[in-house]
């Protein structure tokens, strides 16, 4: 029995030690959260205090502002002339280009021309060796020759044999002299075409320039074979002028066709370029092709503008941005952009009224030089602020630095 109590005694011992020891954790669990809620009070009173702060300081600034004139610039709203170009994307195309081939097979005795040079109609561009051809022609020349003296024999006889008294002949013997001369007529026109033939071949042993243009690279040099069935030796694109391809989408194209038709003639919408440095090119387009279906997959009609291009500015397969606009500005009433604002209720601009700020909600347009058409809410001749415009409210007192003056 004694050692039985013992043990007893000695297993409760450590179980009343993880009671003190779990109840100690407990506790400093207990300080922990009330220490961390507190402090997440604390914060929030902080941050409350700061907004109200804010608000305060916020509320004192405006009355300030409502007592205190904004200074600032102004202008008056006016018409001006604008014609707000319409943009899109356009691809730069030769109004010609050619592939060179070779109609006869030779040695190429001459490359005439530098690569990537410009060249003119008519100018020698490859040389094929031209001897055999140059043979070829003397030679349909001399068969030619003998078939003129057969003809002229055969015409001799026939004409003998027909004067002699019918009973040295017999008809057999008259036609066969006639037949004979007709042959020999015949074998003058193959041998001339024969001659034709020789001097064709001969000509294309000089390959010319079909068009003017910028030529590009060679595919052979001199002493290489050609023949026909080697393909394109060089190839001929013209620079000027040069044409560009483009699509509208059907809205844009309803809107051309009623200025059009105002004005009685296509010249009513100018086409102008802008180039990929930024700058607009110096010359305009005109109107060179017009699609007759729109594409359904896009929407959009296919147009074609013919450009100037003399100085080369416009390169074939090269990108640039098509302006459409009225040739005519429509006279509008515009303001400077930076006197424009907007919020949720939409677009607005402050006006200078008996040296008060009064918003004036206004309905836009294009915008073209750094000015914004107004369409709605604007009269010509109101005061607009242009300037300071984000230091001001609706009722703020002004102090304008410049008048305007129109």
């Amino acid at each position: 029995m004694t050692e039985a109590t013992e043990t007893t005694e000695q297993t409760a011992k450590p179980s009343r030690g993880a009671a003190a020891a779990a109840g100690t954790l407990g506790l400093l669990l207990s300080v922990g959260a009330a220490f961390a809620l507190g402090w997440y009070v604390s914060q929030i009173y902080i941050t409350r205090q700061a907004t109200k702060a804010a608000a305060e300081q916020a509320a004192k600034q405006q009355a300030m502002m409502m007592g205190r004139p904004v200074t600032v610039e102004t202008s008056k709203a006016a018409k001006r002339a604008m014609n707000p170009p319409q943009e899109f994307m356009g691809h730069v195309e030769p109004i010609e280009k050619t592939d060179l081939r070779a109609q006869i097979d030779g040695t190429i005795a001459e490359v005439a021309f530098t690569e990537g040079s410009m060249v003119k109609a008519g100018d020698l561009l490859f040389l094929i060796d031209p001897r055999v051809y140059e043979a070829r022609v003397a030679q349909a020349k001399a068969a030619l020759e003998k078939a003129k003296a057969s003809s002229e024999n055969a015409d001799r006889y026939y004409a003998r044999i027909s004067a002699v008294d019918k009973r040295s002949v017999t008809e057999a013997e008259i036609d066969q002299a006639y037949a004979t001369m007709l042959e020999a007529r015949a074998a003058i026109a193959q041998c001339e075409a024969d001659l034709k033939s020789a001097e064709i071949n001969l000509g294309y042993t000089r390959i010319t320039a079909p068009i003017s243009g910028r030529i590009g690279k060679s595919l052979l040099k001199k002493g290489d074979y050609v023949a026909p069935s080697m393909g394109s030796l060089a190839r001929i694109v013209q620079t000027d002028p040069v044409r560009v391809v483009f699509s509208i989408p059907d809205k844009e194209l309803l809107q051309g066709r009623r200025v059009i038709e105002a004005h009685g003639k296509i010249e009513a919408i100018r086409a102008q370029l802008r180039l990929a440095d930024g700058s607009i090119y110096e010359h305009n387009g005109e109107s060179d092709f017009i699609s007759n279906e729109i594409d359904s997959a896009t929407a959009t009609l296919a147009i074609r503008y013919r450009f100037a291009n003399p100085n080369q500015f416009l390169v074939s397969n090269g990108y640039v941005t098509v302006l459409l606009s009225e040739a005519e500005p429509k006279e509008i009433i515009a303001v400077p952009t930076g006197a424009v604002l907007a919020n949720a209720t939409g677009d607005y601009v402050y006006l200078n009224v008996n040296g008060t700020a009064v918003r004036r909600i206004v309905k836009l347009g294009e915008t073209q030089g750094g000015y914004i058409a107004i369409l709605e809410g604007l009269s010509e001749g109101e005061e607009v602020i242009t300037e300071g415009v984000v230091n001001v409210s609706d009722g703020a007192k002004l102090n304008v630095v410049n008048p305007a003056v129109k």
